[in-house]
């Protein structure tokens, strides 16, 4: 079987959550931890084989950082010269409609279409069908192009048809579009993965929860804005990337508002949190009593503590630990790029922390467990940070410092954003202080 996964903004991020999960065996995702072999990757898209059906649904409610699920239909070969829309002219037949993508549906069938590149040159050149009365035609006019053979042939067979198309210069249907316009419900979304020497069909099977990951956020009745808070899809990312088990103990020891704590709850974690504040310890009982409700969560899934992370061995002498995952203090918001001699003394005083902690969480995991944890990078401009200037401090303790993408992997797949101690950083384009995720494992 070949499917499909959508990435997320942060494709770097993405990719390696997913490679984690695909590789962790696990029975209800049909997943025995074999190797993931990856036959085709791109900024936008990953396409994997597996040697059973993916239980999809289930697999796209653990997922942080893939955007859909989509199963490969058919591979058909190109000439580079040729436009995707001249590569599949004779593909949309009625049978391959009704067999390949259609579900049985009474009424007016509602078809979309998308396009994802697996050769990023073609959306930077014009397309082959561009003149000189129309020098603007590019691969952006392929979705209709394609979209409108499909709908003919429907059409033509005695379908009723709506089609449903990405916004103007805009190659593919956001999650919100595919869940509004029901179309995994009343039709189907067709997808394109278009490379230079070949193209894939594919229809979608699911999308993430949009509105889900909406009320798990803006919906908790205690927030923090001024401290900046884990958006819920990057915590289930790092969670995903510490290798636990479904059922084992997981601490967050800066545990804030509680947003890693939910999130390792819904992926079938037992979780511990802690802070050292007070006020952040009442806001995480607050929030994860509306979750607890709002999702059905069985009693004695969760506890908080307030404690200081440098000391929290005394409180968890009878609990076995099996990760620490936690968004760390990041130091001072900014609204402005700080002078280089703060950032300095922000690093200093950060590593004076980690290090503490870190000496602290050697007594709590056992040998092998895994830190993930999230510490400060500085953004001076795109895809230019100032981060810690150096993790040797964790070496020193006992720990090594693990690659978040193997680097035989990494040097195959160039379009990843790495950095040069094979970390990756999330961020937002109005944030000064960004996220560089870091996975530590104790000796």
């Amino acid at each position: 079987m070949q499917y499909a996964f959508v990435l997320g903004r942060v494709y770097t991020l993405s990719l390696a959550e997913l490679i984690a999960v695909l590789e962790k065996a696990d029975p209800a995702l049909n997943l025995n931890g074999d190797p993931v072999k990856i036959t085709e990757a791109s900024e936008e898209v990953l396409i994997v084989e597996t040697p059973a059906p993916l239980k999809a649904e289930v697999l796209q409610k653990r997922l942080g950082g893939s955007i859909k699920i989509l199963q490969i239909v058919d591979t058909i070969k190109k000439r580079p010269q040729d436009s995707v829309n001249f590569a599949l002219k004779h593909y949309f037949r009625p049978s391959t409609l009704r067999k390949q993508f259609l579900k049985e549906y009474k009424g007016k069938i509602q078809i979309g279409m998308s396009i994802y590149l697996l050769d990023p040159e073609l959306a930077r050149r014009p397309s082959p069908n561009a003149s000189e009365k129309n020098p603007q035609i590019s691969i952006f006019t392929e979705p209709k192009r394609i979209g409108m053979m499909a709908k003919k042939t429907l059409t033509e067979s005695g379908y009723s048809v709506r089609l449903v198309l990405p916004e103007y210069n805009s190659l593919a249907l956001a999650s919100v579009v595919v869940t509004k316009n029901l179309l995994l419900q009343k039709g189907a979304e067709i997808c394109i993965l278009a490379g230079k020497e070949v193209v894939y069909t594919a229809k979608t099977l699911t999308v993430q929860d949009f509105e889900d990951y909406g009320r798990r956020d803006y919906q908790r009745p205690a927030r923090d804005e001024k401290q900046g808070m884990i958006p819920p899809k990057v915590a289930q990312i790092m969670l995903n990337l510490s290798g636990a088990k479904a059922g084992e103990t997981l601490l967050d020891p800066f545990c804030g508002i509680g947003t890693m704590v939910q999130e390792g709850l819904l992926l079938g974690y037992r979780m511990l949190g802690s802070d050292i504040n007070k006020q952040a310890i009442k806001g995480s009982e607050q929030n994860l009593e509306w979750f607890r409700n709002r999702y059905k969560i069985a009693p004695g899934k969760y506890h908080f503590e307030t404690a200081d992370a440098r000391h929290i061995h005394k409180l968890l002498e009878t609990q076995k630990i099996s990760s620490i995952v936690s968004e760390s203090t990041l130091g001072p918001i900014y609204s402005t790029y700080p002078k280089k001699s703060e950032i300095d003394t922000n690093f200093s005083d950060l590593q004076t922390l980690y290090r503490e902690t870190f000496k602290e969480f050697l007594k709590i995991l056992p040998a092998g467990g895994r830190i993930v944890i999230c510490i400060p990078a500085y953004r001076r401009g795109k895809d230019e940070y100032d981060t810690l200037p150096s993790l040797d401090w964790a070496k020193d303790l006992g720990y090594n410092c693990i690659d978040l993408i193997s680097p035989v992997l990494a040097k195959k797949l160039k379009f990843l954003k790495l950095t040069a101690r094979n970390t990756a950083i999330y961020d937002r384009k109005d944030q000064i202080v960004a996220r560089e995720i870091a996975i530590f494992q104790k000796q």
